[in-house]
């Protein structure tokens, strides 16, 4: 396979993983604008939790995909990665 169909390849790859994470994306708000619009229409509270619950997962699932899609070192098992950088101490300069 030459570089450039590598290459073309590689990008068609990343613009499908971009749909996926627009579409988690797309879930979260919209689970977020069904939680707000329930809470307005006085719906019970568990409904309203629910849907608050399922949003908040679904941005942490896009948050973790977007890490282990752009933060990743090429070519590397994902247990080689660092911890966030909020749980590292800083290092004193």
């Amino acid at each position: 396979m030459t570089v450039g169909a590598k290459q073309a390849r590689e990008e068609e790859h990343f613009r499908k993983v971009e749909g996926a994470m627009l579409y988690i994306e797309d879930a979260a708000r919209r689970l977020r604008e069904t939680a707000e619009e329930l809470k307005r229409d006085a719906a019970p509270a568990y409904l309203v939790t629910a849907l608050e619950t399922a949003a908040e997962a679904a941005r942490a699932d896009h948050a973790r995909l977007m890490k282990s899609v752009y933060w990743r070192a090429p070519d590397s098992d994902q247990s080689e990665l660092t911890e966030p950088a909020d749980k590292q101490q800083r290092l004193a300069s």
